[in-house]
């Protein structure tokens, strides 16, 4: 039995990157998974994988986050949903070949499209996937450290992962009522997936940011995924931290408990 055995489990941004990864690694934990992507053929590669490593069940719903019919249509597939990984995102590498080094060089339609996808789209998710949750179920909105440090030329992507942050943040507070949980997992680091377009990580990126592999994220995602961190809920959890520090997942609830407790 794996420990994500009888979970029904949603992940955006399933055909490739971050989001195969997740899924297969849930996949090798027993569960029933719902892959959303727009590539049909990418998703329908992923889930042959799924099911050929050990999911119970695999379906494949194509899907573009930022068309709200479309969002509804699949938590409407969904059906019960014991997680929603909101994994679907993108960079200005998928949008426009240039370079923007500074706010100010941006141009108005890469703002628009990246708000849209990045932020808009988790809304959207969270919006008809939230109130349908069952108690003791798991949102997981995949965040970036870059949304926290801020360096120069961390752009507007970075922004957009701070808005998560916040998302994040408020809809854990609106949720605990109902005991649904709400985290951000972050690889811990940068990965070079088709995030950047379809050619991975420009390599004047690599060699300021060397790249992690998109693995790194599964064991964190696994472990938000199942009851065993059902205390856990409004937290930033790293994939990188979470691998080297054996201890952060019982912090992590012992904190949540502490809080919980008012102590």
């Amino acid at each position: 039995m794996g420990s994500l055995q009888g979970k029904n489990i949603v992940v955006t941004g399933a055909s490739r990157g971050l989001g195969e990864a997740m899924a297969l690694g849930f996949a090798r934990e027993g569960a029933a998974l719902v892959l959303a992507a727009r590539t049909v053929d990418d998703l329908e590669r992923v889930a042959k994988e799924c099911t050929a490593v050990g999911a119970s069940d695999v379906r494949t719903v194509p899907t573009d986050i930022t068309d709200e019919a479309q969002v509804e249509h699949l938590i409407e597939t969904a059906h019960r949903i014991d997680v929603f990984v909101a994994n679907a995102a993108t960079s200005y590498g998928m949008l426009t070949d240039k370079r923007y080094r500074e706010l100010h060089t941006y141009d108005l339609d890469i703002v628009d499209q990246l708000f849209r996808i990045n932020v808009i789209g988790t809304w959207l998710c969270m919006k008809y996937a939230l109130p349908v949750m069952p108690p003791g179920s798991s949102f997981i909105a995949i965040g970036s450290e870059t949304g926290r440090a801020l360096y120069p030329g961390a752009g507007i992507y970075a922004l957009t992962k701070t808005t998560l942050d916040g998302m994040v943040t408020l809809a854990s507070r609106e949720m605990a009522p109902a005991s649904v949980r709400v985290n951000m997992l972050s690889p811990g680091g940068m990965v070079d997936t088709q995030l950047f377009g379809p050619d991975g990580m420009p390599e004047w990126l690599k060699e300021q940011h060397p790249p992690l592999p998109a693995e790194v994220i599964v064991p964190a995602a696994n472990w938000l995924a199942s009851d065993l961190s059902t205390p856990v809920t409004g937290v930033q959890v790293s994939g990188k931290a979470f691998n080297a520090d054996a201890g952060l997942a019982a912090s992590l609830i012992e904190a949540a408990q502490a809080h919980a407790s008012g102590h």
